[in-house]
């Protein structure tokens, strides 16, 4: 046998080791952020459902809102419960500043 048969790894095999783990990690990396961006866009998508429903119940807040507040409504009951009128021409005092 010669000397270079009992040397061991040929030359250049420490490069190729080097890059056949880089390989391997750079596919690990991969299969992670694939994984990542999944559960992002999964989240994102959960997120924007929640923000429509509560868009929808805002609307319908804002249209009892207006319901409750609405001019005829709060003279009908100043009226009816607190015995309230609208006063005559003859009953308006005007005050100057």
């Amino acid at each position: 046998m010669s000397a270079a048969a009992n040397r061991g790894l040929p030359k250049g095999s420490g490069l190729l080791l080097l890059a056949w783990l880089l390989v391997i990690v750079s596919a690990l990396a991969v299969t992670y952020s694939t994984h990542w961006s999944r559960e992002l866009l999964n989240q994102l998508a959960a997120d924007m459902t929640q923000r429509e429903k509560h868009h929808a119940e805002w609307g319908r807040l804002v249209l009892e809102q207006s319901t409750w507040t609405a001019h005829n409504r709060v003279e009908t009951l100043a009226g009816r419960e607190l015995g309230m009128r609208v006063p005559r021409p003859d009953e308006v005092i005007l005050v100057k500043p």
